[in-house]
């Protein structure tokens, strides 16, 4: 029988400025080492020939699973050492393909629903067994809504410009080290459009992505929450050239891994729009959102809710024009300064009766009403009602001659 993993706590922090204990800040092609975290104790690296089958000790196995991912299977790894009173101990698992973690972001940080995320900092820690030159490349790829959510990508895709490397990194000392990448110029490492996690996998149905790193030769991921980490992973995911593939501790003990995001939730639009004297619902129809910043106009639409609501992602910043319509309102303009993430404006009471769409209460508008008169024309009914009676006709009456608002 299918088993699905179950997405648990907590992985990303938004962070706004991080900083190394004891240590300057090294600048180390588009990666930064940060520290060594002396009191972190590998105590087993595991390979996958670790994980055959024995009758004494048991060993773990593997697990096919039906399609979890592409190919099907589950490992099952050892569980972790619990931390001792002095030195954390722990295994790790040795990967020379790129290794993926399962980040979970709250949707506090997006309350337009969005989930389009600008990651501007990836801090990653990795056992290096030796000192020396490694080749590094971070990865990341996005997440659908299946159960549980799929990458969206395959294979992964790379960090951006200063960051995207390949890179030759040294390092000094064998040992766990906290990794970060290089502040950019854009404070952009990459973007993700995430996923939201069913809910019956997650009730908080948080937004979901993936991020890795390749090392060469292979380092090796740490099971179980470093010292000073606000983690909670439950599997990761490995990628080879023959797709992706899932992994779990063994009894179902949570396989956490060191990896933080820092960054924040895209710019997007997200409120209520709603037409004065429609009392029916508002759900399938379609707003169009006009971003307008100086020279340059953007068109977007949104499907809305039963009671108005929407969310669109824009590709505009900083001080804007937004124009919104939806019929049979008129359009209506604000002006909105600083915009950065998610911001909430609401639409709300648009003059009503433009039949049409033209953006104009007129005589082309009241002919519509009339030829319809009687009938079940949706266009027509201008107060939602579903029927096209007096009531519409006042309603197109009452505001004839009014022009919605234009760039």
């Amino acid at each position: 029988m299918r088993r699905l993993l179950i997405v648990a706590g907590v992985l990303t922090t938004l962070v706004g400025q991080l900083s190394a204990q004891n240590n300057s800040w090294k600048p180390l092609g588009g990666w930064q080492l940060i520290e060594r975290l002396d009191d972190v104790q590998i105590v087993k690296v595991l390979r996958k020939g670790d994980l055959t089958p024995a009758i004494f000790p048991p060993k773990p196995t593997w697990q096919p699973d039906a399609g979890d991912f592409f190919p099907a299977s589950d490992v099952l790894l050892y569980r972790r050492m619990p931390a001792s009173t002095g030195q954390q101990q722990y295994y790790a698992y040795e990967s020379y393909n790129i290794v993926l973690d399962d980040a979970n972001i709250r949707r506090m940080f997006d309350p337009a629903g969005v989930g389009r995320f600008r990651i501007g900092r990836v801090e990653i820690a990795v056992y290096f067994p030796f000192a020396g030159y490694y080749t590094i490349q971070g990865f990341w790829t996005g997440s659908d809504d299946d159960l549980p959510p799929y990458p969206t990508s395959d294979p992964p895709n790379t960090f951006l410009r200063s960051n995207q490397g390949p890179h030759t990194l040294y390092v000094p000392q064998a040992g766990v080290w906290r990794l970060a990448t290089n502040a950019d110029p854009f404070n952009e490492v990459f973007t993700v459009q995430c996923g939201v996690l069913d809910q019956s996998l997650d009730p908080q149905q948080r937004f979901n992505c993936y991020v890795g790193i390749y090392v060469e030769p292979p380092g090796a991921w740490v099971c179980g929450a470093l010292p000073g980490t606000d983690l909670n992973l439950d599997y990761f995911i490995e990628y080879s050239a023959s797709g992706y593939e899932a992994y779990q501790l063994q009894g179902g003990v949570p396989a956490t891994f060191a990896l933080q995001l820092g960054g924040n939730a895209t710019p997007s639009l997200y409120g209520r729009i709603t037409i004065s004297g429609y009392t029916g619902s508002l759900e399938g129809k379609t707003a169009t959102i006009r971003v307008k910043q100086g020279t340059q106009t953007r068109t977007y639409t949104a499907t809305l809710a039963a009671n108005g609501q929407y969310a669109v992602p824009i590709d505009l910043s900083g001080n804007i024009e937004v124009l919104a319509q939806v019929a049979p309102g008129l359009a209506r303009k604000v002006s909105l300064s600083n915009v950065s993430g998610p911001v909430q404006q609401n639409f709300l009471d648009l003059t009503n009766g433009d039949v049409n769409g033209d953006n104009v209460v007129d005589d082309a508008d009241l002919l519509q009403v009339l030829f319809n008169f009687g009938g079940s024309d949706s266009a027509s009914d201008v107060n939602g009602d579903s029927t096209v009676d007096d009531a519409d006709l006042l309603i197109v009456l009452f505001n004839f001659g009014s022009v919605g608002d234009r760039f």
